[in-house]
């Protein structure tokens, strides 16, 4: 059985972490993401009408972000399978 193995080093991005904004920030040490999550979901069966919906909506769109930014984007990354 023939095998191709990528050995070589990926190059260096100059090690600058992608960053989120301030914002994101700031709420991530207020409140915690999965926290804040819940709690929307929470509020949503708390309160009556459009507000309801706009939290549930807001709690799932917050999900689907954390989750998807846990999601590695290169593939295979330093050469393993």
């Amino acid at each position: 059985m023939l095998m191709l193995i990528d050995t070589h080093t990926p190059p260096d991005d100059g090690g600058r972490p992608e960053g989120e904004p301030w914002l994101v920030t700031a709420l991530g040490w207020l409140l915690p993401w999965p926290a804040l999550i819940v709690w929307l979901c929470v509020a949503s069966r708390v309160v009556d009408g459009w507000f309801a919906v706009l939290c549930i909506f807001v709690a799932i769109g917050l999900a689907a972000w954390r989750g998807l930014r846990l999601l590695p984007t290169e593939g295979l990354n330093q050469s393993q399978q």
